[in-house]
């Protein structure tokens, strides 16, 4: 969820339990930041897939009428990544990630428009569909207060960004049974120009609870289309 990490089809998928990178089942509610949970904006619901050998680990937003806005895809094939893949509905747009050795090759469409790009692969990249394996695999260093370093694609860009994550104490998030984890830019001078992100997690259970920050879902209001700040809270099955 970073304005300068753009993010985050169908053919007849199996759906499996897979043990190896996924998650645990959730529902999240988006909402427009500061509604107090009054104006949901879309719903994101997670599942894990199998096809033709490959594991899928895909996030599906809907927006209000349950209609589907985004599709994120992230392809692993005997436990390695090898595509990631992101679908706007509404827009035409769509973005694919592949990953060829050292190498990472990019390729964005809107409309008429396309353009391919390439950089390189570092083995802490994150994708949506990622995130919470990351967080869980780096918990008890940023808990102790370190501060880790990962990449995200930045698919419009046709490259990767570094991003750091720490532990935010001082976040108006924070609260007794959470803690509260702050995602943003590395580069010291390009910071003040890509809006954080705080995770909230259970302490308990180490769940993600909550996001706050701009989203890269769109929504047309007054006739245009922005990237709404928005307050993401989550529940899970069990």
């Amino acid at each position: 969820m970073k304005t300068t990490h753009v993010i985050i089809l169908s053919a007849v998928f199996l759906a499996i339990s897979i043990t190896v990178n996924s998650e645990e089942a959730f529902t999240g509610n988006i909402y427009l930041a500061g509604s107090n949970r009054t104006v949901l904006l879309f719903q994101q619901k997670n599942s894990a897939l199998k096809k033709d050998g490959k594991s899928i680990l895909r996030h599906i937003y809907t927006d209000t009428n349950g209609r589907t806005a985004v599709i994120e895809d992230v392809i692993f094939e005997k436990g390695s990544f090898i595509e990631y893949h992101v679908e706007f509905a509404d827009t035409e747009c769509g973005c694919k990630l592949e990953r060829n050795g050292n190498k990472l090759k990019f390729g964005f469409t809107r409309g008429d428009t396309s353009k391919s790009g390439e950089d390189d692969y570092y083995q802490n990249l994150v994708m949506g569909p990622t995130l919470r394996s990351f967080i869980k695999a780096n918990w008890n260093p940023m808990e102790s207060g370190e501060t880790v370093y990962f990449y995200l694609p930045a698919m419009t860009l046709m490259r990767v960004a570094r991003f750091r994550m720490f532990r935010h104490d001082d976040s108006p998030y924070n609260r007794p049974g959470v803690i509260v984890f702050k995602m943003d830019l590395s580069n010291f001078f390009l910071r003040p120009f890509v809006d954080p992100v705080d995770l909230v997690y259970d302490v308990k259970t180490k769940r993600l609870t909550e996001i706050h920050g701009k989203s890269l879902l769109r929504r047309k209001v007054n006739g245009k289309m922005e990237n709404p700040v928005v307050d993401i809270y989550y529940t899970y099955k069990t």
